[in-house]
């Protein structure tokens, strides 16, 4: 959710630079200053501070100000805000943001919007993040994540399979951007190099510099033995010298630096620089260089500042290409992308045949802040195409930074706009449907993402399930954290399976819902049947079980079993004791009579329908069901005349059943005439005697039973239940199984 300016810090590292000045801005004697203009000018030093982009200075100016008790406006809050934000003091920045915004979020721009929304994320506080991302164009998808449990889920699905370690090359500066080849692990740190070299006066860090590690000499902790004791606060009494100008290596850094953090391990020393070593031939990049990518020609790519960058205000930043050997870089060259006076080209990605790269940039147009774009070429010896911008699937209105390109033809980067779990999180997607434009990024779970910044992936192996990767996870500071993926063997499961049938056809009746209710737990479990009317429950203990199917269109059936749990090598499966059979006969259940034909105009049974009739009272005989039987017309004659003809046709049907011993009130007969036409045969229309003849029809409605009511079930919304489902018996009717004991 970081802005464009903010990127230079944050996403970049460290990339951007500002101007450095020397002494302090205001020599007049303190004698002569009067009390109640001290607050003023210790306000106008740090509004020149900040406009300096010195934000660690201007930070302590206006927290000055506030000691004195001055009433600062909320433009230069604001102000302070920014100042924390941009050198990631984040509980700084919040604290200053809920003082300016205390009562709502009304009067907050999109950029405060964005920024108090991610610090509420870093804090887990997920609900309040979604609150101020409500209505911002381009981050509903990312408020709905914050707030939706099946997203949430969706991105801690494998949770369990990651393993992750903290580096011991990390120390209380920041470790980023690992790049892994040849037994080799590349980084960006900040960490000080040479005495007397100037720091960084935008959060009074060092500048960044490559530095390489042989992988052997590479030690893992894993994050459950140290995340509660891994960085502890370095306090300092004394003010006035943190104001002065700032080099590495002195006394001097202020109190909200980032050196003010450190690691506290028996195996990772503080600001040791024993372990890697800085990459020799960039002594003519100024100030900051890293964020590399190497292909198998050894052309290495990596983000520098312009060689001859603006050195009155913030440098953009260009992609070098050298040659890498064990003695350093040569053949250092600026690629034909990004303008020194617009806009910044960044974050190299190459694939290992060099002729794909994929990068980062501002560039204006862009669909966001940056925008992931590429550029092919044939050969490595063919010079690079002219930058193209990555379609919707991969670019947002936030920022899409930090790529990799994988030997398995994976585009792994990071984004701040896409639903994640908070700050930058890491996607991947296929390389080729990346290009195509076809296919949805997919979200690297949990724990490798979190709702800090969490970028620069690079793999130890083809398939990615060993690597590395960057986060500021612990105390808003980078480091390199070392990954293992590893499939869980899930555990050997016990199912009970069954039919659900039609009871005369028995014929499979998929859709049905299915309750098993384990009496050991009082629990329900819920099981849909598939097309073959096949059901499928977990076994979770040895208990009595009643199963039951229930399904709106037929009478519901039960059985009572017993299930026994006992765990195989593999999963088991016990069958049912009978298949559920479900009897169609259900109130408002309709049929056609078919071949029930009457002659034109009359009223009275024919021969030729007299068997169809007959079989209608073996089912009467057989199930204890009242019916309606149904007499329809078709639309000649009069809608009158049809009405009193269709009644004496069912009256006619019913004498000839309870001539055959159905009792006369078991059997409702009822005249709907032309009302209910099956076709287009309506009156004035021209139709064949056989589209009339479809009209003419006798239909079977079941109305009730002949036995007590209690044994016939209301209707429940079986849609509410899903398969999987472990559910409360309160939850069902009372005396949902009652029938079944």
């Amino acid at each position: 959710m970081k802005q464009t300016t903010i990127k230079q810090v944050i996403v970049v590292a460290v990339f951007s630079l500002t101007t450095i000045n020397t002494g302090l801005l205001y020599t007049q004697p303190k004698s002569t200053i009067k009390a109640h203009d001290k607050s003023a000018l210790m306000l106008r030093k740090a509004d020149i501070s900040y406009r300096d982009l010195k934000f660690a200075i201007a930070a302590d100016y206006y927290e000055s100000c506030i000691q004195d008790s001055m009433n600062l406006t909320a433009n230069s809050l604001l102000k302070l805000a920014d100042c924390y934000w941009q050198m990631r003091d984040y509980n700084s920045a919040l604290r200053v943001y809920k003082q300016i915004f205390s009562n709502s979020n009304k009067e907050a721009g999109q950029q405060e919007k964005l920024r108090i929304a991610e610090l509420f994320a870093r804090h887990g506080q997920y609900q309040q993040a979604a609150t101020w991302l409500s209505g911002l164009p381009g981050y509903q998808l990312k408020a709905d994540a914050y707030t939706q449990k099946a997203m949430q889920e969706k991105m801690k699905k494998d949770s369990t399979c990651w393993r992750l370690n903290i580096l011991n090359i990390n120390t209380s500066y920041r470790e980023f951007s690992p790049f892994f080849t040849n037994d080799t692990l590349f980084y960006s740190s900040n960490k000080p190099n040479v005495t007397g070299v100037k720091a960084f006066d935008w959060d009074a860090s060092n500048f960044v510099q490559l530095w390489e590690v042989p992988v052997r000499r590479i030690d893992s902790i894993p994050m459950s033995e140290i995340t509660n004791k891994i960085l502890k606060k370095k306090l300092s009494d004394g003010k006035s010298k943190q104001l002065s100008e700032i080099y590495e290596c002195a006394d001097t850094k202020p109190l909200n630096s980032a050196m003010g953090l450190f690691l506290k391990t028996a195996s990772l020393k503080p600001d040791s620089n024993s372990i890697g070593t800085k990459v020799i031939g960039l002594d003519n990049i100024r100030f900051n260089a890293g964020s590399i990518s190497i292909d198998n020609n050894n052309h290495i790519y990596f983000s520098a500042n312009y060689p001859t960058g603006d050195k009155k205000g913030v440098d953009r930043i260009c992609i070098m290409e050298g040659i890498y050997s064990k003695i350093g870089i040569s053949s250092i060259k600026k690629l034909p992308f990004g303008d020194v006076n617009l806009y910044s080209v960044m974050h190299p990605a190459v694939n290992p045949q060099g002729t794909l790269l994929v990068c980062s940039s501002n560039k204006k147009n862009g669909v966001g802040g940056y925008d992931l774009y590429y550029s092919k070429r044939t050969n490595i010896n063919q010079p690079w195409d002219s930058l193209k911008i990555f379609g919707s699937n991969i670019n947002t209105v936030g920022n899409e930074v930090f790529p990799t390109i994988t030997s398995n033809g994976y585009l792994y980067f990071s984004s701040d706009a896409m639903p994640g779990l908070g700050g930058l999180d890491i996607y991947r997607i296929p390389l080729h449907d990346a290009f195509a434009g076809n296919i949805e990024t997919e979200h690297i779970s949990y724990p490798i993402n979190s709702s800090a910044d969490d970028f620069g992936w690079t793999q130890r192996d083809s398939i990615g399930v060993k690597g590395y990767f960057t986060s500021d996870r612990l105390n808003s500071d980078d480091n390199i954290y070392s990954f293992v993926y590893e499939k869980k063997k899930l555990p050997k499961k016990s199912f009970i399976e069954g039919l659900v049938l039609e009871k005369q056809s028995l014929t499979p009746i998929g859709g049905t819902t299915v309750f098993l209710y384990n009496l050991s737990n009082d629990s329900v479990y819920v099981s849909k049947t598939d097309e073959g009317g096949k059901y499928h429950i977990p076994i979770v203990n040895t208990s009595n079980v009643i199963i039951k199917a229930v399904n709106n269109k037929y009478i519901n059936d039960c059985i009572t079993s017993s299930i026994v749990y006992e765990p195989q090598p593999s999963d088991t499966i016990q069958k049912a004791s009978r298949n559920l059979l479900l009897d169609k006969f259900k109130v408002g259940f309709v049929w056609k009579l078919s071949n029930i034909h009457y002659d034109y105009n009359k009223s009275f049974i024919r021969e030729d329908a007299m068997p169809i009739l007959d079989t209608l009272i073996l089912v009467l005989k057989e199930q204890p069901i009242k019916i309606e039987l149904g007499s329809h017309t078709d639309s000649r004659g009069s809608a009158k005349y049809n009405q009193c003809l269709s009644q004496h046709r069912a009256e006619s049907a019913v004498a000839y059943l309870v001539q055959h011993g159905i009792a006369a009130d078991r059997i409702t007969a009822k005249g709907y005439g032309e009302s209910h036409l099956l076709n287009r045969c309506a009156d004035g229309v021209l139709c064949s005697e056989a589209e009339h003849q479809a009209n003419r029809r006798t239909e079977v409605k079941i109305t009730g039973y002949t036995v007590p009511l209690k044994v016939v079930e209301k209707n429940i919304d079986t849609d509410r239940f899903n398969v999987g489902d472990k559910i409360c018996k309160s939850t069902l009717p009372i005396g949902f199984f009652d029938s079944c004991k």
